[in-house]
């Protein structure tokens, strides 16, 4: 029993998600939690070219998520707040 738990583990964190795309930037994923639902990635200096593109993914991949970013100026970015910010703007 313990070890088919530990296989499926490994499955889970063997994942390709390592980067998400926020417009034309490019997060580092640093922790994924598919128990929690959530993403903390940081900003990075890469461009699509630079990446698989088998690693990237859109940040709208992720409605269920809880996204946090961290961009260049270390201020953390909750995507959540952002869209709600975004769409009361409007």
């Amino acid at each position: 029993m313990k070890k088919k738990y530990l296989r499926r583990i490994s499955n889970i964190n063997d994942t390709r998600i390592r980067y998400i795309k926020v417009l034309d930037k490019l997060y580092e994923v640093d922790n994924i939690s598919f128990y929690y639902f959530t993403v903390n990635a940081r900003q990075t200096d890469k461009t699509i070219d630079d990446v698989p593109a088998n690693e990237v993914f859109d940040i709208t991949d992720f409605p269920e998520f809880l996204v946090t970013l961290h961009n260049w100026q270390g201020k953390v970015i909750d995507f959540v707040e952002y869209v709600k910010n975004r769409k009361s703007e409007s």
